[in-house]
């Protein structure tokens, strides 16, 4: 256990204020341990060893439990005292109090105790944490037995059920992400749980994986680029290989706990640099065999950058308006928690799966471009991969659409938007309830300009088309630095000129017929190159600082 956390094991006899003054002479995190709580270690490591900015609580998912759980929060719970008016997961009885809060904790405990409500210590601390809206994040438990039961024997039969289990294997089952899409959870994940053994084994830290990934994925789509039957084979099999890889980075991350804002955002950013690599070699392939499918290779770029951001968008926009719901203290001693069940009934098995097809994530989109590479070439994945977006796009934006009307009409109050505009002097959002759609708009309406300005002039080719990735990769940083609520320097900004600033000296270049490859080679080193080194710099700075 991490020696930087104090513990209390909370018995029947244990109060809130032995609670409260654990914690208010401690200088480190409290955690709270129900004597009646049984759980394998790699469960306890969640709440002692992953980094912790709030509180947190084990919890295990159960139906009509005694914990709600939203946006991986506790957002009610129960005690002797206290119901919950819906529940869906069990609160497992551990519980750490975080001293980033200390000042909020400290004053809803000292209302709490004076109530002297009965009830588990643990329990009635949790119910007056969440109903004065302090932030509690839910940590689930699963992959290995746990109980929380005042009958002994019973605990005694977890106990001896987990010394029989290899903790190893417990550690790199809970490293899953259960909650991915269909090709990654049964076929990806399958090989990607071995190559995890193996990096543990070697010592490999997750950002040596992504880099890795990363050049697993550019070898395939040089492969790509060679135009021959073979050796579109082996891009296809490359980069089936290189989302394996891809995934043991945030595996190896989960089991080691090794988290950082640098792998987060080489992660993501690789990620779309792979696939647009991707694409670019299929163009360069199909021109050796007089084929011109650059028009179609620049759209689906497009298209999946319009999809990416929007996706990113929405969910945060989602997250936040969610968290707006938290804003509204419940008095410790009321009957009622407060909580408007909204809460759909979980969908089939098959449903949920068709569901997470149909949203057609980075494992289906890669091995449908694998596949119809293979097949047709690259002709017939310019061809197919359109319509299989268009299909998943109408789905997906439905819903959205549907359940934006029903949010607020009224803004965030957050910048997250207006930090992805890249207009010069915007600060804030067009729109109120559908600004996650913004940042899409925009950069579909640039890179169309920009499109028909090369299209005008006959000038799509390698060069023209690193412009336009470099811009997007661009948007693409934008986008992961305001998901950290960061934003780039006014001066990068500047040197990208804005996109009424590129519009107009791109159009202006290829109406002059100026050498587009000069701009290629400018966008490209200041959005791939330098923006990136600011970033990574920055962030190392900031490190070294702490």
């Amino acid at each position: 256990m991490n020696q930087s956390l104090t513990s209390l094991v909370v018995t029947p006899t244990t109060s809130i204020n032995e609670v409260l003054t654990t914690f208010v002479n401690s200088q480190n995190d409290v955690l709270l341990i129900d004597e009646n709580s049984v759980v394998a270690e790699p469960h306890m490591e969640l709440l002692t060893d992953y980094p912790r900015n709030t509180s947190a609580a084990l919890v295990a998912v159960e139906k009509n439990g005694d914990t709600l759980v939203r946006q991986n929060r506790i957002a009610s719970a129960t005690s002797s005292s206290h119901k919950v008016t819906i529940g869906n997961r069990k609160f497992v009885g551990i519980l750490r109090l975080s001293q980033k809060q200390r000042s909020e904790i400290t004053a809803v405990l000292e209302n709490a105790a004076k109530h002297k409500l009965p009830g588990n210590a643990a329990d009635l601390v949790l119910v007056a944490l969440t109903r004065a809206m302090v932030k509690v994040d839910a940590a689930e438990v699963w992959a290995a037995p746990y109980i929380r039961s005042p009958k002994a024997d019973e605990r005694t039969k977890v106990r001896d059920a987990i010394t029989k289990l290899n903790m190893g294997r417990v550690r790199l089952s809970m490293a899953n992400r259960a909650n991915d899409g269909f090709f990654s959870v049964f076929f990806l994940r399958k090989f990607s749980k071995i190559l995890t053994w193996v990096a543990v084994k070697v010592g490999a830290t997750p950002n040596q994986v992504t880099l890795i990934s990363f050049a697993i994925g550019l070898y395939s789509a040089y492969s790509f680029a060679q135009g021959t039957f073979w050796n579109i084979f082996l891009g296809a099999v490359l980069l089936q290989l290189s989302i394996i890889v891809d995934c043991v980075d945030g595996e190896l991350a989960r089991y080691t706990r090794k988290f950082s804002q640098l792998g987060a955002w080489l992660d993501a950013v690789t990620d779309r640099v792979k696939e647009y690599m991707v694409f670019m070699g299929l163009a360069i392939g199909a021109e050796k065999d007089g084929r011109d499918l650059w028009i179609p290779a620049v759209a689906m770029m497009f298209i999946q950058t319009f999809r990416h951001l929007s996706d990113y968008n929405y969910a945060r926009i989602a997250r936040f308006r969610a968290e707006e719901k938290f804003v509204a203290p419940v008095d410790f001693t009321a009957d009622f928690d407060g909580i408007v069940p909204t809460e759909r009934e979980p969908k089939g098995r098959l449903r949920y799966w068709l569901g997470k097809i149909i949203q057609f994530p980075i494992g289906e989109r890669w091995l449908a471009i694998s596949a119809s590479a293979v097949i047709g070439g690259a002709a017939f994945t310019f061809n197919i991969m359109p319509i299989l977006a268009f299909i998943s796009a109408v789905v997906v934006f439905r819903g959205r659409f549907i359940r934006t009307r029903q949010m607020p009409k009224a803004a965030t109050g957050k910048p997250l938007i207006a930090r992805q505009s890249d207009l010069f002097g915007l600060k804030r959002s067009f729109t109120e309830r559908f600004d996650w759609l913004e940042p899409s708009v925009l950069r579909f309406i640039e890179g169309g300009f920009l499109l028909w300005i090369l299209v005008s002039v006959n000038e799509l080719n390698i060069a023209t088309f690193m412009i336009l990735f470099s811009i997007v990769f661009h948007h693409y940083d934008n986008l992961y630095r305001a998901l950290q609520d960061e934003q780039k320097p006014a001066w990068l900004s500047a040197l990208g000129l804005f996109v009424g600033g590129r519009i107009l000296i791109l159009g202006v270049a290829a109406l002059q017929d100026w050498p587009l490859f000069y701009f290629a080679w400018y966008f490209s080193i200041l959005f791939l190159g330098v923006s990136s080194l600011q970033w990574v710099l920055s962030h190392r700075t900031n490190k070294m600082g702490k």
